[in-house]
């Protein structure tokens, strides 16, 4: 039996799918957009897949920071695992009021690389994650070579859209010359059509879980009933500074609690809320009891999940917040906020759901997690998980995409909505 989307129509030959993604690892942030190229590998296993990634330009000028000329060390092709990957160059406004040129700079450095892969590589569907710059520029290559184009949102829109006006248009453009648009949560769906309207072309498809990387911890896994996790960036959005504050009053109710900061810092913006996130865990006087542990690979990350006691994401705002799916992956019950995505993740047989901005609330959920951390059974978490977040099942969402996408024939005008 052939899987949904895994064939051209008409022919016995694998789809061809083309995905463009600013987001994507490569040699100078190995962790930038991971969760791109799980979705893209699990594609591999049934189709032709190739990557195009384009990476910020720095001129050979000496007195540019590391910041920028750290992308030199990017190759501009590899091959990762079967999929063949680009890293094409383009020159990227400075500031963010300029935001709105980055399309322009993007589809000049992949437009000519496009034009020569489609001499061997004649790709069905274009898939493209951001709607902008990504998904703008696909959906003029869809235009240009008569091809359906996905985009998948994984970022809210708003409230940046509300004063970057030239975003907005190209962004909402993009959205109504696809042939459909995928927002990763419900949250996140309801803050697109505030801007572009709702549209039965707008689908609800999350990102999807590694199970063989995020596993059930083995026998003999050393567990920490006091050990409270954060994984992701250091930065405001993420609310460490909530988290800090939640464990300083929970130090008082449980002296033996400790707090494990994974994350490393892509941006200097980022590096320096590293910084005073240290700061502000001295200035609380729990110092002692919370360690900024960087950057980890996948397997490190995993080790630290099986032998915590929950993990806790404490965002102001998520698009969906799939390390908690990860967690639960593992077998770790979870705190979040209400903060967009991660209603989607959490329920009460897998954790607890607060307000954002509360240390307090915070405190009190991360404590009944504790305290009922023995009623959690792991192998139920995983289940839950893997069933709505597993790379197989999300996998077989997108495939079904793109059979509709490519039986409509959904090109570039019938895209409009």
């Amino acid at each position: 039996m052939t899987v949904a989307g895994t064939v051209r129509p008409g022919s016995a030959e694998r789809l061809r799918v083309l995905v463009l993604s600013r987001n994507y690892p490569n040699d100078v942030l190995p962790l930038l957009g991971v969760w791109v190229e799980r979705l893209v590998r699990e594609a591999s296993s049934t189709c032709d897949v190739t990557v195009v990634s384009p990476v910020p330009y720095c001129p050979p000028l000496p007195f540019l920071s590391d910041n920028y000329t750290r992308f030199r060390r990017v190759r501009r092709e590899r091959h990762d695992g079967g999929v063949q990957v680009y890293h094409p160059r383009f020159i990227v406004p400075a500031g963010s009021r300029l935001q709105g040129l980055e399309g322009v700079g993007y589809l000049a450095a992949v437009r000519p690389l496009v034009r020569r892969l489609r001499r061997s590589f004649r790709f069905d569907l274009i898939h493209a994650h951001f709607t902008y710059p990504d998904g703008w520029v696909a959906a003029r290559l869809g235009r240009r070579y008569g091809v359906p184009v996905i985009i998948t949102e994984q970022a809210m829109w708003g409230p940046s859209m509300d004063r970057q006006h030239g975003v907005r248009r190209q962004a909402v453009w993009a959205a109504q010359h696809c042939a459909f648009h995928v927002a990763i949560s419900r949250a996140l769906r309801q803050s697109i059509v505030k801007y572009s309207g709702d549209s039965p072309r707008l689908r609800v498809i999350p990102d999807g879980v590694d199970g063989s990387v995020f596993r059930l911890p083995p026998t003999g896994q050393v567990f920490r009933p006091s050990q409270v996790l954060f994984v992701g960036n250091i930065r405001h959005v993420k609310g460490v500074d909530i988290l800090l504050r939640a464990v300083a009053l929970l130090a008082a109710r449980r002296p033996d609690v400790r707090l494990v900061l994974v994350g490393e810092s892509f941006y200097a913006s980022y590096r320096a809320e590293y910084e005073r996130m240290k700061q502000l865990a001295v200035e609380l006087g729990i110092g002692d009891r919370v360690e900024f542990a960087g950057g980890k690979t996948d397997g490190e990350v995993v080790r630290c999940m099986q032998e915590s006691a929950v993990l806790v994401l404490p965002s102001r705002r998520e698009s969906l917040g799939m390390v908690l799916a990860e967690a639960l992956s593992c077998g770790t019950p979870v705190v979040s906020t209400r903060s967009g995505g991660p209603e989607d993740i959490v329920t009460p047989d897998v954790g607890i759901l607060v307000p954002p901005d509360d240390p307090a609330a915070l405190a009190d959920g991360i404590l009944r997690v504790l305290e009922r951390r023995a009623g959690y059974e792991p192998r139920l978490l995983r289940e839950s998980a893997l069933a709505r977040f597993g790379l197989d099942a999300v996998h077989r969402q997108v495939a079904e995409l793109y059979d509709e996408a490519l039986a409509s024939g959904a090109g570039t005008a019938a895209g409009h909505r």
